[in-house]
């Protein structure tokens, strides 16, 4: 199956390609804006929180291996703070804050490079070495895509989250990471298994 590249992908989307030895990306693909390509959700003290990268792009008509990032915000101070503010008294955070951090005191020109540097910290924090490599996809070929506009069927597994009475589904890997840490490989999968039975 082939994918579109997200920045800080959704726990679904990981459910979706953990049991793959590879991760395939669409080298095809064009940049909308409002997707995962350059945002990703978080769970805030009060409500759901949009990480979103600043981008210099047309919707629609620019391939997103193209995709400039817009580096004259402080975008990654402020959401780096942001990151801080939600998940600093999360069981896990000290585990892993310092590899995301990477992303976010490193400066990146494209969008594809600061995708690609995303999943691998992502992979490193799970203890994952999945091969990522991009492929033309064919008219036969699904694409997985997850739209914030649109809700998906798939079913979740609740866990604790640091904010809030009702569980929120959906949310980036870092949710997930910072909440259960080691056990998050395990709750990927057993998510994968309850959405293909």
């Amino acid at each position: 199956m082939i994918s579109t590249p997200n920045f800080l992908p959704s726990i679904t989307y990981f459910s979706e390609i953990c049991t793959n030895e590879t991760i395939v990306w669409n080298s095809e693909d064009i940049y909308f804006k409002q997707s995962y390509r350059n945002r990703a959700n978080i769970l805030g003290a009060n409500k759901v929180e949009s990480l979103i990268v600043p981008v210099h792009a047309s919707s629609g008509k620019t391939l997103l291996k193209d995709v400039k990032i817009d580096n004259h915000s402080a975008w990654q101070r402020t959401q780096l703070r942001t990151l801080e503010a939600a998940y600093r008294g999360s069981p896990y955070f000290q585990y892993y804050d310092y590899l995301i951090e990477i992303l976010f005191q490193k400066q990146f020109n494209f969008l594809v490079d600061l995708q690609i540097e995303a999943m691998q910290i992502c992979q490193k924090c799970m203890q994952w070495n999945k091969h990522l490599m991009w492929s033309k996809p064919d008219e036969m070929q699904d694409i997985l895509e997850f739209s914030p506009k649109k809700r998906t069927n798939r079913q979740v597994i609740e866990y604790h989250q640091t904010f809030g009475e009702e569980f929120v589904p959906h949310l980036s890997i870092l949710d997930l990471l910072f909440n259960k840490g080691p056990e998050t490989s395990e709750i990927l999968i057993n998510q994968f298994t309850l959405n293909t039975h």
